[in-house]
């Protein structure tokens, strides 16, 4: 009898201890947000959109700049060139429902089917920074930006919402 009570007091303190993630919220500039891991870096506004991060990375002088689609956010979500630089983008879908990849102001609105791959042709902004979404999936924080290489503290004219680190979630 005595070990079934040991037993049973091991199991629930497990289940206690499991229960216990590590997602957190915190508090910016008066916007609360509650996110969770899976690689990411948290959540950013971007022009006024929630968007999942996963990171910033310099385009390619020649050449092409890969940008996966995933579940729900592209990698790098910030994308930096010099001013009115042309880009060549070479989209990977790598998750699991379609996804696009969409910048109103430049004409551009690539579906990409799961496991698929496309090229866009994309101009960074002589100054500023450019949205771009997945039109499925831009309620979901699936957004990111061309940024000025340097411009706005090097956050690609992103502020930060906060963080996380671990925890479960929706694959973000």
């Amino acid at each position: 009898m005595r070990r079934g009570v040991v037993i049973v007091a091991a199991c629930l303190l497990l289940l206690a201890a499991a229960g216990c993630g590590s997602s957190s919220s915190s508090s910016s500039g008066g916007t609360t947000t509650e996110e969770s891991g899976g690689g990411g870096g948290g959540q950013k506004t971007i022009a006024g959109v929630q968007a999942n991060d996963h990171g910033t990375k310099a385009v390619e002088d020649k050449g092409k700049t890969e940008v996966e689609l995933d579940d729900f956010y592209f990698k790098p979500t910030v994308l930096e060139g010099k001013p009115g630089q042309k880009v060549t983008l070479e989209l990977k879908n790598e998750g699991n429902t379609e996804h696009s990849f969409t910048i109103d102001s430049q004409g551009i609105d690539q579906d990409v089917q799961p496991g698929d791959e496309a090229e866009v042709d994309v101009t960074i902004p002589k100054s500023g920074v450019v949205s771009f979404y997945c039109k499925f999936h831009k309620s979901s924080g699936m957004a990111g930006a061309l940024a000025v290489t340097g411009q706005s503290g090097g956050t690609g004219g992103m502020t930060d919402t906060g963080t996380t680190t671990g925890g479960g979630g929706n694959g973000y």
